[in-house]
């Protein structure tokens, strides 16, 4: 399985003015799928399971570890949640990044960059109902 790259915190953090850190315990959920959002995470401690309701039965879809950000969909559009995440395997810390704080960083990209993202977006939901 190809290993996807995650973000550097240091660097990240440099970056990121306004980042809030959060605390969940084992088994608890960060957000459920349906939800709307408006906060993406960054693992700085422990891991977070992706899980998809597939007719009531809970399936996981992958395990992300120490760097990996999720739930950043909620960011870019104002579309409910794809999937639940769960923290498992003792307490997870998380980074927060905020819809406000990544609209003031979209903003200083050009039009094109913005209209960009945005199709990405619509074709990765788009994708995901098609499964």
């Amino acid at each position: 399985m190809n290993k996807k790259p995650t973000p550097d915190l240091n660097r990240t953090n440099a970056r990121l003015s306004d980042v809030g850190r959060r605390r969940f315990e084992k088994d608890q959920f960060i957000f459920r799928e349906h939800e709307t959002g408006d906060l993406a995470f960054i693992i700085a401690e422990g891991q977070v399971e992706i899980l998809k309701d597939s007719n009531g039965d809970l399936t996981s879809l992958r395990v992300l570890e120490k760097g990996a950000m999720f739930g950043e969909m909620a960011l870019i559009d104002d579309e409910p949640r794809m999937a639940s995440a769960k923290a498992i395997n003792g307490p997870v810390e998380l980074l927060e990044v905020s819809k406000a704080n990544f609209k003031k960083k979209m903003n200083e990209l050009d039009p094109f960059t913005r209209g960009l993202i945005s199709i990405l977006a619509d074709t990765v939901r788009h994708m995901a109902k098609q499964q």
